[in-house]
């Protein structure tokens, strides 16, 4: 759980190292009906100008070999080995069903996909040598040369097919990370975590911690960690959950930490929840 939490944020990571067009929109978790019975999930849709890239994310580490007849991927970790779902299907399932869309409605741009490892901890075999398969220390570099391609669509064209791919966006109520994924709170690591690794931070000073792993340093990070205890735990929490979860030295720490994030603070018998502005 902790390696796939921390996924998604690489790969924004990623992504902010890239010297993207002008025209570019990016459109995370993007959902969208093809026809009656048939439906898209997109981790991350880059569109620009010039192509469309769709992105399938997968926070796995170990031995992560492909099979063929039937598709399918095998994990061997600690000696257990597991198999997956392949996906490749589910890349090409969605370039296709995003296919059929543009197809549909006259757009003149052609659509990419990548597969990208989170981790470098994977060792990836029998990859199949026709498809984009990265860890995401190389996606920069694959957008980049994608960047290298002549536009096919003008600025308004652009505004229009945003506009049009967002209208299409079903937006769903995601469960958060925990239920979806059966984790009970006591399995968390807890403390102040590093953004960059899921491991611990120390203070150093009032204005700076460092990470135990990476030596990555961080001037502010309680804010990120409540916004992930939002994502894992629910979309409102107490001053004790946050308290159990992150251990900082003081209540103090945390109220500051609140106002400064504006949290909507809502007094519920003896206990007092936070949840964020939908502003």
């Amino acid at each position: 759980m902790e390696a796939g939490f921390h996924g998604e944020t690489r790969t924004d990571r990623s992504l902010r190292e890239v010297q993207f067009p002008t025209e570019v929109y990016i459109i995370p978790d993007f959902h969208m009906k093809v026809h009656h019975n048939r439906y898209i999930q997109i981790d991350t849709l880059i569109i620009t100008s010039s192509y469309i890239l769709i992105i399938e994310v997968k926070n796995m580490i170990g031995t992560i070999n492909f099979k063929t007849s039937p598709s399918q991927i095998v994990r061997i970790l600690n000696d257990e080995i597991t198999p997956f779902k392949c996906p490749i299907v589910q890349l090409e399932r969605n370039q296709d069903g995003l296919q059929i869309w543009r197809d549909q409605n006259n757009w003149n741009i052609p659509i990419y996909t990548a597969l990208v490892f989170a981790s470098d901890k994977a060792i990836i075999e029998n990859a199949p040598s026709n498809k984009n398969i990265l860890f995401i220390k190389n996606l920069p570099l694959y957008i980049q040369k994608l960047n290298k391609i002549p536009p096919t669509l003008s600025k308004e064209q652009f505004r229009r097919l945003i506009q049009k791919l967002l209208q299409k966006n079903i937006r769903f109520v995601e469960k958060p990370l925990c239920e979806k994924f059966e984790i009970n709170l006591n399995e968390l690591k807890k403390g102040i975590l590093c953004s960059h690794c899921g491991d611990q931070l120390y203070r150093l000073t009032e204005r700076k911690w460092i990470c135990s792993r990476c030596g990555k340093q961080d001037n502010d990070p309680i804010p990120q960690n409540i916004e992930d205890l939002f994502i894992l735990i629910k979309p409102e929490i107490t001053m004790k959950e946050c308290e159990q979860l992150l251990q900082p030295k003081s209540r103090f720490m945390l109220n500051y930490t609140f106002k400064k994030m504006q949290l909507i603070k809502t007094e519920k018998g003896n206990s007092t929840t936070y949840k964020k502005s939908i502003l």
